[in-house]
């Protein structure tokens, strides 16, 4: 009785091991054929996205909208068209920097929509998050000003000096 059990438990054993090797086979087979269309190039995106729709502006577009938040006092949440984390990092921190912000963050809300969101709670009324967020704009238009000065500079510096190495 056991021996025969045992034999058909191995015949089983070794139809399924073949079955699943005809698996392995067809799918590694089928993967093969998928990195060849990868490395000729036939594989076109019909559905991506143009690269200008991220950040070019259409002409009857507006930039920033503003939100306030009900569920918070002092709060709102500035929406601001096709920028990216580098804007939003910028903006959060030079928020934060001011005293008469409690809060300030940022939000993306999917990879493909090119929408920042930017919430700003103020400290009290005398100053609105509105107010704070085109404050933070206006100083860190200051800055990218600044740098751009320096910058054009040493360039200037760089192109009158006789040294190429200087």
């Amino acid at each position: 009785g056991r021996g025969a059990a045992r034999g058909q438990c191995s015949l089983g054993l070794v139809a399924h091991a073949r079955s699943s090797t005809r698996v392995l086979v067809r799918r590694f087979l089928g993967r093969q054929k998928r990195a060849d269309r990868f490395r000729t190039g036939a594989m076109v995106f019909e559905n991506a996205q143009d690269r200008k729709d991220t950040w070019l502006m259409d002409e009857d577009e507006v930039k920033i909208t503003y939100e306030t938040f009900e569920k918070a006092q002092n709060c709102g949440t500035a929406i601001i068209k096709k920028e990216d984390h580098t804007v939003g990092n910028l903006v959060r921190q030079q928020l934060l920097n001011y005293s008469d912000v409690r809060f300030a963050a940022y939000q993306i809300p999917h990879p493909l929509d090119h929408r920042l969101f930017v919430r700003v709670q103020t400290a009290d009324e005398s100053v609105t998050p509105m107010s704070a967020l085109v404050r933070s704009l206006e100083d860190l238009s200051d800055e990218v000003g600044h740098i751009n000065e320096q910058f054009e500079e040493k360039l200037q510096e760089k192109n009158q000096s006789t040294d190429p190495f200087a």
